[in-house]
């Protein structure tokens, strides 16, 4: 394989950047604006992204809509600047015993609407998500817990099955869905009308939504946390491509960042009025294959093309070294469940992969195999890397196909798609990797992939206190998942917020936190 195709010009690529957002006739609304922001007014720009379908915590699926449920809600619990769980709506919580948890909640702490959360407030969130009517994607984070007891109107208690390791992970104020609603405004609203006009106790409450375009955040000034927060508004622009991001960073459009090109990073680390913060990215990039379609029916097949293409020059040509390859789903951050041993299946190897297709029954498999994708930033170029070093090694047809964000994530729970490029950012739990996405009844399992060994490991996981122990039952259900090559894993990229100098207070977290830093940023 000649190295030259794979030379992408740093220069043309940063280029780029400024001439998509100065093409005549198309600058978006919020481009065209003055370069000076109002008074007490963050612009935090919203980056990759164009498309925000709800804000209720117990039907959100994407990564734009957990931005801003965090700047909206509250979890009991949250997670520190050192990824320790701390206190948040629960003034403090006590195990009683290995399957009950009891929380004391803050008093006095106030919804956007004025009324006050309570106990019932708690029982009626974590209820509602095992809802089967509610079918919320995040039921499999409750769908231990056995009863939600109130014992007075500031304390509650959580009392699962068995024991079940995750439960006070999967209460943060993360990309959870457990954040507390009000039982009544819901009750009043129904679901639907409830994810666009939310009302809980984050920092912020909605002003205005204006569809694939921007939303507009209003401090609530009866937010528990004293001094927070500090900014009376912030603006926050959908910007579908991350170069244009930084176009408007750059020129003084927006103050903020959600994420930045990576080709970009090496030459913005270098501009002295802005601030780059980057680290190790608690997520999982890789390529999905339908289980229930040829040619991905055939295990030899899916190993032909594990072994078929190199994740380093993935890393290289697609993220410019911000990340490291992958050889699972667990992500480096979450040390205790990661396996460092390079997985075989998950190797390049040239020989070896067309060993594995000559065993396949769809070795002279000649149709096309489209792979899905969308926009034209490092999610494309992930997909043509792939399907280029694999035909060239295979001799196979897989084809890019280019589509919009959500049609592709539709496709895929539907189950219309041979392949596709996917990942997920800001799991903070290896059973949010592993379990959701590998096990039989995984709400993130859209493949069509089973087996019983990993379904009884991850239960067993779930199951298990210890840390270590239970990272080591993880890495199993990995080991058996790739020797099988269910999927066909990437890389790890690294994760970026960009913001000009006068912004403060911003604590990056590897699951790329954003909204929830909104409560404590200054500009100065």
């Amino acid at each position: 394989m000649s190295k030259g195709k794979f030379t992408i010009n740093r220069r043309r690529m940063l280029g780029a950047s400024a001439a998509t957002a100065a093409i005549a006739g198309l600058t978006p609304p919020w481009l065209a604006g003055t370069a000076e922001a109002a008074a007490g007014t963050l612009r935090a720009g919203i980056t990759g992204y164009a498309v925000i379908n709800t804000l209720d915590p117990g039907k959100h699926s994407l990564i734009p809509e957990a931005y801003l449920v965090w700047a909206l809600f509250n979890g009991l619990v949250k997670l520190n600047a050192k990824m320790e769980i701390v206190p948040d709506l629960a003034e403090s919580f006590t195990p009683k015993d290995p399957t009950t948890i009891e929380f004391k909640l803050r008093r006095g702490v106030k919804f956007h609407d004025g009324s006050e959360m309570t106990a019932e407030d708690v029982k009626f969130s974590i209820e509602r998500l095992q809802d089967e009517k509610l079918a919320s994607p995040n039921k499999g984070k409750v769908s231990e817990v056995k009863e939600v007891k109130i014992i007075d109107p500031y304390t509650v208690q959580i009392i699962t099955k068995q024991p079940f390791a995750p439960l006070l992970t999967f209460l943060c104020n993360a990309r959870t869905g457990t954040q507390i609603v009000p039982k009544k405004v819901v009750e009043a609203m129904g679901a639907e009308a409830f994810g666009k006009a939310p009302v809980g106790t984050g920092a912020y409450k909605l002003k205005t939504w204006k569809a694939n375009e921007s939303i507009t955040l209003v401090a609530h000034e009866d937010y528990f946390v004293k001094g927070q927060p500090s900014i009376a508004t912030i603006e926050v622009p959908l910007i579908a491509e991350e170069s244009s991001g930084v176009t408007a960073l750059k020129g003084g459009q927006i103050d903020l960042t959600s994420t930045a090109p990576f080709a970009d990073i090496p030459t913005l680390e270098q501009d002295k009025t802005l601030k780059v913060l980057k680290q190790p990215g608690m997520n999982c990039r890789f390529i999905s294959v339908n289980h229930r379609k040829a040619p991905f029916d055939d295990v030899h097949f899916r190993r032909a093309v594990s072994m078929a293409f190199d994740r380093n020059a993935m890393v290289k040509v697609v993220l410019f070294g911000e990340g490291v390859p992958s050889h699972g789903l667990i992500p480096p951050s979450l040390t205790y469940a990661y396996e460092t041993k390079v997985r075989e299946v998950a190797k390049y190897n040239a020989t070896a992969a067309k060993a594995e297709l000559a065993k396949s029954k769809h070795a002279k498999y000649a149709a096309e195999i489209p792979v899905l994708c969308w926009g034209s930033s490092w999610w494309k170029r992930t997909v043509e890397v792939f399907a280029l070093q694999v035909n060239q090694t295979l001799g196979t047809k897989f084809t890019v196909e280019v589509n919009e964000a959500n049609t592709v994530y539709a496709r895929q729970k539907s189950g219309d798609f041979q392949a596709s490029v996917w990942g997920w950012l800001g799991p903070i739990d290896p059973d949010e990797y592993v379990g959701e996405i590998l096990s039989t009844k995984g709400w993130r399992n859209f493949y069509g992939y089973s087996n019983a060994k990993i379904d009884a490991l991850c239960e067993q996981a779930r199951g298990e206190l210890d840390p270590a122990k239970r990272g080591a039952l993880y890495k199993q259900a990995e080991d058996i998942a790739i020797e099988e090559a269910a999927f066909f894993p990437a890389f790890c990229s690294n994760i970026h917020n960009l913001m000009t100098t006068k912004v403060t207070g911003f604590t990056q977290l590897p699951y790329s936190n954003f909204g929830d830093q909104f409560a404590s940023i200054k500009l100065g």
